[in-house]
């Protein structure tokens, strides 16, 4: 088996594409409308990993719901400190971190406009 997408459902499909093609950098490879009411986004990164955000424009108002998320996304990245740097310019909090692990690894976490944990990850190898 191989995995092809992770799905999240978004508040505001407009806010969340933007998040994912200017911070994450992915790039947008289909949306379409299956019905009135849902949109659906497809983004690929550069190593083929892919996001789907469906946004539901008629959802009954859940705010007694916890929005914490519970979805986490590791994004690998070449130089962690360029992308710090690219967040802090682009007012994007980091959650968490940096840090670095005895293995050389070294993260950081920032959510998405949705509350989905993302962690970027640099020297992340398998």
């Amino acid at each position: 088996m191989k995995m092809n997408f992770v799905t999240i459902i978004v508040k505001d499909m407009e806010e969340s594409l933007r998040f994912y093609t200017e911070i994450i950098r992915f790039n947008v490879v289909k949306s379409f409308s299956p019905q009135q009411g849902v949109n659906i986004a497809f983004l690929k990164g550069k190593d083929g990993g892919m996001v789907e955000l469906i946004e539901y424009e008629n959802k009954p108002d859940d705010s007694q719901r916890s929005t914490k998320s519970i979805v986490s996304i590791g994004i690998s990245v070449d130089n962690l400190d360029k992308e710090i740097k690219n967040l802090e310019e682009k007012d994007i909090k980091i959650k968490q971190g940096p840090i670095e692990v005895p293995s050389g690894e070294k993260f950081i976490f920032i959510e998405d406009p949705n509350g989905v944990e993302i962690e970027l990850i640099e020297g992340f190898e398998i």
